[in-house]
């Protein structure tokens, strides 16, 4: 008998023992965060290449001696700065003749007028001396054009580049002279496929990002748009403008351009928190301090967090850490996640 009551009371403790460590084990201690929903993102990474907002090859107008170099390779001028003077000493003294010629006709035609009211001279004497001051107004502009083509200015403000061109060179009309470039912005040129239509028609700013410097990256707005789709490529002409008051970028650089889209919104949970089963992803929720188990569809990993989807709802506790001891039902205690 007794050793019937030592076996009974030797069950009855390793029993409660067993009940002890089960209650002991479904109090465990867990991280939990409120759940949070996060947009998807469609992500495009094209190749551009940048460009001068204005950017010329200046070449003379006519052919003659360079006497004057103004500049030098990569000076700031300014619009109607003279670049290059050519030998204008014919063209200067038949812009002078034609003064001559303009002044003489002038005087010749006022003292026809004087006769006329005297009646000492006819109308069509008086017409042709009108004529023949109109024809030296149009001489003497001539003469100045021409004057005026031996000149190379400016057409606007930039940096020119590299000349090959100096004093005493002889040019026509076909020489190039230098190039010409404003580069106080620049226009980010790329093509974007087919399907970044949809991108580029709701968002009005793109990420760029020189090859060179991965720092640099800045958010650039969508200046112009091709009208016609490329069949050959699939692809359609973009072209973003970039500040560069700076002058830190050149023409002819490249850039990482990023366009992106934001999609639908999933319940956003941190890698640690995905655990992998037999059947599948899922996630421990906690339910009035109890763990629950809740499976669920991988659909984007987004730096370090995964979207997901599943029958979770906006700010339930999502347990982040001390996954891998929770068993279903098992009662738990919770402790806040601290901010990131």
């Amino acid at each position: 008998m007794q050793l019937h009551t030592l076996i009974l009371f030797f069950l009855l403790a390793v029993w409660s023992v067993k009940l002890f460590s089960q209650e002991q084990r479904g109090a465990t201690i867990v991280i939990t965060q409120p759940v949070q929903f996060v947009a998807t993102k469609e992500r495009i990474d094209v190749v551009g290449t940048s460009e001068a907002r204005r950017s010329i090859i200046l070449y003379p107008a006519v052919a003659d001696r360079v006497t004057y170099v103004g500049f030098k390779s990569g000076d700031k001028v300014k619009k109607g700065d003279v670049l290059f003077q050519l030998d204008d000493r014919n063209e200067q003294a038949k812009a002078q003749q034609a003064k001559i010629h303009l002044s003489n006709a002038k005087r010749t035609l006022a003292r026809l007028q004087d006769s006329i009211k005297k009646g000492a001279t006819t109308q069509s004497v008086l017409d042709d001396a009108k004529m023949q001051v109109e024809l030296a107004q149009v001489a003497l502009a001539q003469a100045k054009n021409d004057v005026q083509d031996h000149r190379v200015v400016a057409p606007f403000s930039g940096i020119v580049g590299i000349s090959d061109i100096e004093e005493g060179d002889w040019v026509t009309n076909q020489t190039k002279l230098v190039s010409l470039d404003d580069r106080a912005a620049l226009y980010i040129d790329f093509k974007a496929p087919e399907h970044a239509i949809s991108m580029l028609k709701s968002n009005s700013e793109v990420r760029v990002t020189p090859w060179h410097d991965e720092q640099e990256s800045v958010k650039v707005a969508v200046a112009q748009i091709d009208s016609r789709i490329d069949d050959r490529t699939r692809s359609i002409r973009v072209r973003a403008l970039l500040s560069n008051e700076n002058d830190q970028f050149l023409p002819g650089m490249s850039f990482k351009v990023a366009l992106t889209q934001l999609g639908k919104r999933y319940a956003s949970i941190p890698e640690a928190a995905l655990m992998w089963g037999p059947t599948g992803p899922y996630v421990w929720l906690s339910e009035l301090g109890v763990a629950k188990k809740t499976k669920v569809q991988v659909v984007q990993r987004q730096e370090g967090q995964v979207l997901v989807q599943g029958d979770i709802r906006a700010h339930e506790t999502l347990v982040v850490e001390g996954v891998q001891r929770l068993r279903e039902g098992q009662k738990i205690t919770e402790q806040l996640a601290k901010a990131q």
